[in-house]
Parts: structure tokens; C-alpha cells; sequence
């Protein structure tokens, strides 16, 4: 123990236990603060990564869909779908007419319905069947948005293609396009025009679904929701997860009425029997909400978002999830 002098030669002593109490209550209320400022710091950081996350994100999101409807209705070298001769197993019991869209999906199929580049689902799932077993968790409320187009990338060389046995195929001049599968040779009848080009069939559908997420993982057992994308891999219809967190996702097509370039207002998807509207949609307009994947303690969430046609989530309803709305407008190219 520390010892100080008194002032009376000859005589010392400690600490008095008043003073160590006092002292010990100093040096614990040092430490709580400290502690206060470590935690909020620590907060904060948690924060601030959750809040990064969940931008990152809704940009990559926002920014898989808008490439995919850039792209959306290009056919290679031809520009007219009318130009495509369907060879495919199903195309040439079909005549060999390229697949018309008729709001529903039962198998790979699907892709061939290339007389719309672009088709959706206005919050509904009825028919397309083919989202439905892909994922495990349950399929949240949303609406679905569907593009078609050949691969900007073209297939191996003309000797020696690198052809998957059962993949869609589009092979084009500036004239004409034969729609094959595999290897099938019968697309080779391309002829007139400028030296034939072969690329994949690329057919993406966008989804909202509960993400295949360790039930040991989740925040209190919540199901984390999910962008998915159903597309073709080799023939068969595969289901990926693009984006975690994307609560809600709405989308609107924009309306060239009057065929002089411009949007004349937009709608909700029209039904897939009204090939008139599909045609004449020349943009898209896209909300995606993100939802942190945990509640924050001591937080509540109270606002409600515009999406298109919806305004989510309900008014009223409250709970401790940070989000943030990603909106954007999609001009299509093709």
C-alpha cells in the first residue's frame, strides 16, 4: 500500500477506506463510460455494415435486371422474331413457329416463347408453374418479369462448335434465324446473307422467394426473402439466388402508343393474350425493396413505400427491420 506523509515528522499512513471507495467508484464509472462508448462504436460499425450490405446489394440487383432487359429482344444478327424458323423437337410439331407466350411455364419450353422479348406477371405466380419447385422456402408477394434473347457471346467456332447436347440455340443472318437444340444441323440451312452467327438462347425469370437459408442461421427463425432468377442450363430450367434481402419487387412497362419512340405512360402487365401492348413496350420501370436480414433491437420501422401500383408495406404495420426502396427506368434496346 502507498503511504504519504502527514505534516508530523515521524508519522505516516495509507489510504483511508473512505478514500479507496471512492476511488474504486471513480475508476467503475470510467470504465461504464467507456464501455458505453465501445458499444455504441460497436453499434454503429454493425450498422453501418448491415446498411452497406444491404446497398450493395440492391445496386447488384438493380443493375443484373436492367443488363437483362438491355439485352432483352436480340435475336444476333436478325432483328425481326418473325424471321426465326423454329427447329427444335417442339417447334417442328409446331410448324416451325417460334413459341407464343401464353402466361404459362411447365418446362424449358418456356423459352422458346420468343414472341415476347419481354413478359411479366402482375403480383401473381398463377401459371407459371415451373417457379414453383425450384426453391424451397415460400414465395413471397411480388410480381414476376420474364426476358428472352440470344447470348451476346458467340458459340465455339464453325468446325468445331461447343454445343451442349440439349442447350436452346439461336443461329442468325442479317435475313433469317433457326431456333436448335444441340448440335441439330438443320440450322445450318442458313444460306444468304452474311456469314451465319450462333449464340445461346438466354430465357431469365425474376422471382421473389424465401432464400435457402440455414434454419439455424435466421434472425429468431425469420425466413430471409430473396431475389431468384429461374433460367436454362442446358435445357433445364435452373433457380439461382441473385440478391438477399429483396422484399418486395414491382415492375411497370412503359408504352409507345403512338410508335414515335417515346413512353406515352406506363402500366402494370398486361395480360400475355394482349400481344398488341407487349409490342408496343419500349421500357421498364423497376421497385425493389431491400429488408435487413435482422431486426435491430430498440429500432422501429414505420414508414411505407409507393411500388408501382402497391404501397408496401401495408400502412400500419410496424416492426424492428431497416429497409431502403431501389427504383430505376430501363430504356429497351431491341
Amino acid at each position: 500500500m502507498h503511504s504519504r506523509r502527514t505534516g508530523i515528522p515521524g508519522r505516516e499512513h495509507g489510504f483511508s477506506l473512505v478514500e479507496l471507495m471512492v476511488a474504486l467508484t471513480l475508476s467503475l464509472v470510467v470504465l461504464a463510460a467507456a464501455g458505453q462508448v465501445v458499444l455504441g462504436v460497436r453499434r454503429s460499425f454493425n450498422l453501418q455494415d448491415r446498411l452497406g450490405r444491404m446497398r450493395e446489394d440492391g445496386r447488384f440487383a438493380m443493375e443484373v435486371i436492367a443488363t437483362d432487359l438491355r439485352r432483352a429482344g436480340y435475336w444476333g444478327g436478325t432483328a425481326d422474331v418473325h424471321r426465326i424458323v423454329d427447329h427444335t423437337p417442339a417447334g417442328e410439331r409446331n410448324g416451325n413457329r417460334v413459341a407464343t407466350e401464353d402466361g404459362t411455364c411447365t418446362g424449358p419450353g418456356w423459352a422458346r416463347m420468343l414472341t415476347h422479348r419481354i413478359f411479366g406477371k402482375d403480383d401473381t405466380r398463377s401459371g407459371y408453374t415451373c417457379l414453383r419447385p425450384l426453391a424451397a422456402g415460400a414465395r413471397h408477394a411480388g410480381d414476376i418479369l420474364v426476358t428472352r434473347y440470344a447470348a451476346p457471346w458467340v458459340v465455339g467456332g464453325t468446325t468445331t462448335p461447343d454445343y451442349r447436347d440439349r442447350q436452346f440455340y439461336l443461329r442468325s443472318t442479317l435475313f433469317s434465324a433457326r431456333l436448335f437444340q444441340g448440335q441439330d444441323q438443320a440450322a445450318n440451312d442458313i444460306t444468304r446473307g452474311t456469314t451465319p452467327r450462333s449464340a445461346e438462347l438466354v430465357a431469365h425469370g425474376y422471382y421473389l422467394q424465401d432464400t435457402e437459408f440455414p434454419a439455424t442461421e435466421r434472425c429468431g427463425g425469420a425466413a430471409v426473402p430473396a431475389l431468384h432468377r429461374v433460367s436454362l442450363a442446358n435445357g433445364a430450367l435452373r433457380s439461382e439466388e441473385i440478391a438477399r434481402g429483396v422484399e418486395q419487387f414491382q415492375v411497370q412497362y412503359g408504352l409507345d402508343d403512338d410508335d414515335d419512340g417515346s413512353v406515352d405512360h406506363y402500366v402494370d402487365a398486361p395480360p400475355a393474350t394482349d400481344s398488341v401492348r407487349w409490342n408496343q413496350v419500349i421500357a421498364a420501370r423497376i421497385w425493389l425493396l431491400m429488408r435487413a436480414a435482422c431486426p435491430e433491437t430498440g429500432y422501429t420501422h414505420t414508414d411505407a413505400y409507393r411500388m408501382g401500383n402497391i404501397v408496401y408495406p401495408p400502412v400500419g404495420k410496424t416492426d424492428g427491420y431497416r429497409r431502403q426502396l431501389f427504383t430505376g427506368s430501363v430504356a429497351l434496346r431491341n
